[in-house]
């Protein structure tokens, strides 16, 4: 892996301002910044939010959620070898890079390295703002602090991955013209810099109001949230809130009083969580998401048939969590799938998932005994958006904050009314990933609310037991709710509450990868060119732990 990030993240930036965002297929949604040499802040930003690292396309799946995040959180079934957790360096410093550097100047989305190079991007706006005049910068700020946004979840989501990364100094050559070998900065410190950036950036959202020029620019070129100030500042609080509950275990005092103040005054901090609405709740209207660019066409039917077993429903997801309460969700996340018996195709009688730890030649040879997932939703759906904060995630943290602290939430509602809102939008939200495949395999109805009733009121879904059973419930639900199109939440949120807890779970022979490890780790370009790796290289050991990830109390 030659990649040039021998000075990490610093001269590369020069592709940014050359280049621009470089995406044609995205010439309906913006002004296409490959028309001009000279980049803009406007399209710089555009440039930016078109990430691949958050849609579900090709690369990401197949390379990161397929063999490594998927696999470790349990929502992607891997093929069981003795190599099943030794993970791939290569694969992981692609992703390592696609933060730094820009790499989304291809039309072919199947390509190597596809993320927009957020750290790259974002350095360039800055350096541009600082370089508009004064009595100009009206008209592009709130570019800056929504780009600013964006770099604070991608970052965020680096230090769940890596730990200690570079962040501050990364990127130097084009703003200071200074080439350094930037510093790893610690992974806590850090983490309490985003939350405070993401309160800064909510803070601004609400106090901005825009003038004719700059919100006609940004309406344009948002095309993830079209110009809304108010949808911006509910996306920051939420990924507040997100990170500030990923921190509970190991900071508790600071993680209660900031989300207590949140849940105390809500028209202050409003969230993104569908306004209390449940079955009829529209994700369009309420979520965080990217779409698919109109002119694409592929979809993740290559990404699942590689490997073939990802195919495979994930053992504890259907056959633990889901099949045993008649899930509505089922035939909208799952195919039965079957055999050809003389030449005529003769599905499954049930939707069943194969045991997580059964060997690959055993796994290979059973695939189609098992449900997939579904064709619709999932493996040929060309529609599929990437999922930034939707209104499920967050009522399920509400829900954990008010069970475990005991404090009243946004709108006085209790842990049960949180948790049941969430199941019920997690619900919706599937079946309006169902329905953006406008090629129907099997056609399905979304789940009536007296099915979803029926649903709420079985034992192992219904608001009951033990304060620890109703948090096992609320983070089982979360997590089926991330399933593999937000594997890296998934994987996050399984090493932060060790939930779910797996019965069956393949063991490798292979020494020192037993089993699934607990961080990435730094790819080869990192470590053989950065100077600053000696200040992080004791850590850099798949064992190392991120720091949220402590035991419960």
């Amino acid at each position: 892996m030659k990649k040039t990030l021998r000075n990490i993240s610093c001269f590369m930036m020069l592709a940014v301002a050359l280049a621009g965002c470089s995406k044609s297929q995205l010439a309906d949604k913006y002004n296409d910044p490959d028309k001009t040499t000279n980049p803009s802040i406007e399209k710089l930003f555009s440039g930016m939010m078109d990430n691949n690292r958050v849609r579900p396309q090709y690369w990401d799946i197949r390379t990161i959620a397929f063999v490594h995040t998927g696999v470790y959180s349990g929502v992607s079934t891997p093929v069981n070898d003795i190599k099943v957790y030794q993970g791939n360096l290569s694969y992981q410093g692609q992703r390592w890079n696609d933060y730094y550097v820009p790499n989304n100047f291809t039309n072919n989305q199947g390509d190597v390295n596809s993320g927009s190079g957020p750290m790259a991007e974002y350095r360039t706006i800055m350096r541009l703002y600082m370089e508009t005049p004064i009595d100009s910068r009206l008209n592009v700020q709130v570019f800056t602090v929504a780009a600013k946004t964006l770099l604070l979840d991608q970052t965020s989501q680096m230090i769940d991955l890596f730990g200690d990364i570079p962040y501050t100094e990364a990127g130097s050559l084009d703003v200071s013209n200074t080439i350094s070998n930037a510093a790893f900065q610690d992974q806590k410190a850090l983490y309490d810099t985003i939350i405070n950036g993401l309160k800064d950036c909510a803070d601004y959202f609400a106090g901005t109001s825009l003038n004719t020029n700059a919100a006609a620019s940004f309406s344009v070129q948002d095309f993830a949230l079209h110009g809304s100030l108010d949808k911006w500042r509910r996306y920051a609080n939420s990924l507040r809130l997100r990170l500030l509950m990923r921190t509970s275990f190991v900071d508790e005092a600071t993680a209660k009083s900031a989300v207590q103040e949140m849940f105390a005054t809500p028209l202050q901090y409003p969230l993104i969580d569908g306004n209390n609405v449940g079955d009829n709740y529209s994700p369009t209207n309420t979520d965080v998401m990217i779409m698919q660019p109109t002119v694409y066409t592929d979809n993740l039917s290559s990404a699942f048939n590689d490997l073939q077993t990802p195919m495979a429903a994930p053992d504890y997801m259907l056959n633990v969590a889901m099949a045993p309460a008649n899930d509505p969700r089922i035939p909208l996340m799952f195919d039965k799938y079957g055999r050809i018996i003389n030449n005529v195709f003769v599905p499954n009688k049930t939707y069943r998932a194969m045991p997580g730890d059964w060997g690959s030649s055993t796994q290979l040879d059973s695939l189609s005994y098992f449900s997939t997932y579904d064709s619709t939703t999932f493996r040929f759906n060309s529609k599929l958006p990437g999922i930034m904060m939707s209104a499920a995630e967050v009522n399920f943290l509400k829900a954990e904050a008010v069970e475990r602290w005991g404090i009243t939430g946004p709108g006085s509602l209790t842990a049960a009314q949180y948790y049941e809102l969430g199941v019920r939008q997690a619900i919706a939200f599937m079946y309006y990933l169902y329905s953006t495949n406008s090629n129907k395999y099997e056609a399905l109805n979304q789940p009536s609310t007296a099915t979803v009733d029926a649903f709420m009121a079985q034992p192992t879904i219904a608001y009951t037991g033990t304060s620890q059973e109703k948090l096992e419930k609320i983070w089982v639900q979360k997590w089926l709710h991330f399933n593999i199109l937000q594997a890296t939440q998934a994987w996050s949120e399984t090493r932060r509450t060790d939930y779910p807890k797996f019965p069956r779970v393949f063991v490798s022979t292979l020494a020192g990868f037993e089993n699934a490890p607990t961080r990435f780790r730094y790819p080869l370009s990192e470590t053989a060119y950065n100077t600053s790796y000696k200040d992080v290289q004791a850590k850099d050991t798949r064992d190392a732990k991120i720091f949220w990830d402590v035991p419960q109390p």
